[in-house]
């Protein structure tokens, strides 16, 4: 044998004649190889004018004094270029990319390649020192984890466990700029999950907690445009007591409920799908007790108000309290808000103007600067608001209709007619009726009629007869029917009133 095993080197051999030679050459060797250390890796030609003991991994295709030494060690010695060829384990430093190499017998890797599991170690940098308190640390412009799939022997799923030891440890993800926290999310302190918001690292404040038993969530600081209650009532325009055909309104009166015409009148129509169209001014009066409901406040002085409609065909006039402002045309939830002003105590009517057959769908007035999405009320419960306002009289059967409550004959030309309110109104009711006639038997249209049920025989007036209350509150009236001259039928008779088709009796206590 004339060489080592591993590293080529050459051996003296018996009786060899200038043995320096051959034993400078193994140490020339030596010097080259042990650790190792190049210029750079790939090299595929030498250098123009190379320093002595300048070495480098030769890449594919080499030219020069290269060619044919693709993977082979170059080292420039005594002014000639000598090729050591690589055996497996051997390593490398790279001076150019400060990374270390290791031949396979076929081929150099980085040492990446070959580091298939890190255990226990105490601390582990990316592109940044790790420490004492911060033992993982990368400093980084993206990172990615993916699933290993079923076909790598994996399952395809991916779950980033993070886990703690008592419950109120921490446990969370710390957001921050400038190593300042900002946000916060996760088992901060109990085993809810929370969200949690910083302007300076040191305040926080809880944005969103999940109880872990039940998970409802709850937001301490409150929900942005999230639906505010609509202060206004039948927003949609689907109540429709007075049974208003929609058309042409004169000022002050009423249409949909709780809708009624501004001072100049006006056209108002609503289409199946929700569509209001518009012709001249529209309002409905904000009852200044739900400032109480609803802020804990006498009034809305001094509150910011929103009215927004979806879908304005044109611009709206608008007037809140004594604010004015215009309702923008366009697609989408369109808005105004106004503040009013500390004098503005009492009812906040609302006003809508627009003379352009103006079209727009579900009106919202909120508390706040935002106008939020619009929700609708079920028709049950919106018409049991409205009833604290307007209410008709309740009628069963017919035509004629009969209003369940025993009425007498109190007097020669008195019928009085107790009942009780399904729903109980905001402040004594006035009397509002159809102006209808009284006829002495079945009555037909806007006709009422008394049967006195101890008779059979409908009761007969003479010389006129007027209908008022006799006593009125907000939860039952006493209707009082009085005849110029006189009634029929025997002191003390009992009976039931009837109405025609188009006869009804209204009780109001609209602001």
């Amino acid at each position: 044998m004339s060489t080592t095993p591993h590293l080529a080197l050459p051996l003296l051999a018996a009786a060899q004649a200038q043995k320096h030679v051959t034993h400078n050459e193994a140490i020339a060797s030596l010097d080259a190889l042990v650790h190792l250390s190049v210029k750079e890796r790939g090299r595929m030609s030498p250098p123009a004018s190379p320093t002595e003991g300048d070495r480098y991994l030769v890449g594919e295709g080499g030219s020069g004094s290269f060619v044919g030494h693709a993977g082979d060690i170059a080292l420039f010695d005594l002014g000639v270029w000598r090729f050591f060829t690589p055996r497996a384990g051997w390593c490398a430093h790279i001076e150019a990319e400060d990374c270390i190499v290791v031949f396979d017998g076929a081929a150099w890797h980085d040492i990446g390649h070959y580091m298939r599991s890190l255990d226990r170690l105490d601390r582990f940098g990316i592109g940044t020192a790790a420490d004492d308190l911060n033992r993982l640390a990368a400093k980084l412009n993206a990172a990615l984890f993916t699933a290993s799939t079923v076909e790598e022997g994996g399952t395809g799923d991916l779950r980033f466990v993070l886990n703690k030891s008592e419950a109120d440890d921490v446990l969370s993800q710390l957001y921050q700029r400038g190593y300042s926290g900002r946000a916060e999310t996760g088992l901060i302190g109990s085993d809810d999950f929370s969200i949690r918001v910083s302007p300076d690292g040191s305040q926080w404040r809880d944005a969103m907690v999940v109880d872990s038993k039940t998970g409802i969530a709850s937001f301490p600081g409150g929900v942005a445009n999230a639906p505010g209650m609509n202060l206004l009532m039948n927003s949609a325009f689907l109540v429709n007591q007075r049974a208003f055909e929609g058309g042409i309104l004169l000022g002050g009166n009423y249409g949909f409920d709780r809708w009624r015409a501004g001072p100049d009148g006006c056209s108002v129509k609503r289409a199946l799908d929700g569509t209001i169209t518009l012709l001249g001014s529209l309002e409905q009066v904000v009852d200044v007790a739900q400032a109480n409901a609803l802020l804990g406040a006498a009034s809305f002085a001094g509150c910011t108000l929103t009215l927004s409609v979806e879908d304005p065909s044109f611009p709206l006039a608008v007037t809140i309290g004594a604010k004015a402002a215009t309702l923008p045309v366009g697609t989408g939830r369109r808005s105004v808000t106004v503040t009013l002003g500390p004098t503005e105590t009492g009812h906040i009517t609302v006003r809508m103007t627009n003379w352009n057959d103006c079209t727009f769908k579900r009106i919202k007035l909120e508390l706040g600067p935002n106008g939020t999405p619009w929700v609708g009320e079920t028709l049950a419960h919106e018409e049991l608001r409205c009833r604290r306002y307007y209410q008709r009289l309740p009628a069963s059967g017919g035509p004629p209709a009969i209003v369940p409550a025993f009425g007498q004959r109190r007097a020669g030309n008195i019928i009085d007619i107790p009942c009780m309110l399904p729903v109980p109104m905001r402040a004594n009711p006035t009397l509002v009726t159809s102006g209808f006639t009284w006829v002495s038997g079945s009555p037909t249209n806007n006709q009422v009629g008394f049967l006195d049920n101890m008779s059979g025989a409908w009761i007969i007036q003479s010389g006129g007869i007027t209908v008022t209350t006799a006593t009125s509150g907000p939860s039952s009236v006493i209707l009082r029917f009085q005849a110029a001259s006189s009634f029929t039928s025997a002191a003390g008779a009992m009976g039931y009133l009837h109405l025609g088709a188009s006869a009804f009796i209204g009780l109001q206590a609209e602001i």
